[in-house]
C-alpha cells in the first residue's frame, strides 16, 4: 500500500464515519499515490488540520501512526535478527542492538520506563518522510502527520524487542520545525 492508500485504510480501519472523511478530502478527492509530489504533500497538510479540526486528538494520532510506511524488507530481516540473538538480553542490549542498525534510530531506555528514539541528533536536516522528500515548505506540517513515522519506528521496535509498544508522542519533529529539530518519539511498553 501506498501513502494515500494506507491514510484511507486506517481511516476505515477506526471507522470514521463517510462524512468525515469527505470533509478531509475536500478538494483532494482524486489525489493518489501517483499525483505530483507536491499535490500530495498538500493533501496532506490540510488533511491532517482538517482531521484535527474534525477528530480527538488521540483518534488522529492512532490514526496516523497505523499509517506506518517501509514495514518490511532489509529493516524488518535486520529487526527478525536482533529478536533472534538478543533473546533473553535486557530491554537496554535491545536498544543497543537497534541503534546499531542504519536508519533505525538511537533509541534509549528513559527512567520512567519509556523508549525515546528518533532521527538525527540535532536539528537542520530535511524530513525524510518519501511524502515531503524534495518538496519545498511554506509552512509547518502538523506532528500528527508525524505519528506515520513514529508508528514505522514502533512497528520494528516491538518485533526487535518482544514486546507490544505504544506510541505516546511525538516529542519533536523535522517537518513541524521547519528542520530546526529533530525528529523524536517516546514509546511506552505495553508488556
Amino acid at each position: 500500500m501506498t501513502a494515500v492508500q494506507r491514510f484511507k485504510h486506517a481511516l476505515g480501519e477506526f471507522q470514521v464515519k463517510e462524512g468525515v472523511v469527505a470533509q478531509i478530502f475536500q478538494g483532494y478527492e482524486t489525489v493518489s499515490d501517483r499525483s505530483k509530489k507536491e499535490t500530495r504533500a498538500a493533501f496532506f497538510i490540510q488533511a491532517v488540520e482538517r482531521m484535527e479540526a474534525l477528530l480527538d486528538r488521540e483518534l488522529c494520532h492512532e490514526i496516523r501512526d497505523a499509517c506506518a510506511c517501509s514495514k518490511g524488507g532489509w529493516r524488518l530481516k535486520a529487526m527478525q535478527k536482533i529478536a533472534k540473538e538478543c533473546e533473553g538480553h535486557s530491554v537496554e542490549q535491545k536498544l543497543q542492538a537497534i541503534g546499531q542498525v542504519t536508519y533505525m534510530g538511537n533509541p534509549v531506555l528513559n527512567e520512567d520506563g519509556t523508549i525515546t528514539a528518533g532521527i538525527g541528533d540535532v536539528g537542520g536536516f530535511p524530513c525524510p518522510c518519501p511524502v515531503f522528500d524534495g518538496v519545498a515548505l511554506e509552512q509547518a506540517v502538523s506532528k500528527t502527520y508525524c505519528y506515520c513515522c513514529a508508528g514505522h519506528f514502533r512497528h520494528h521496535y516491538q518485533i526487535a524487542l518482544g514486546k507490544r509498544l505504544r506510541t505516546r508522542d511525538v516529542v519533536s519533529s523535522a517537518l513541524e520545525s521547519r528542520g530546526k529539530e529533530p525528529c523524536r518519539f517516546v514509546f511506552e511498553i505495553l508488556e
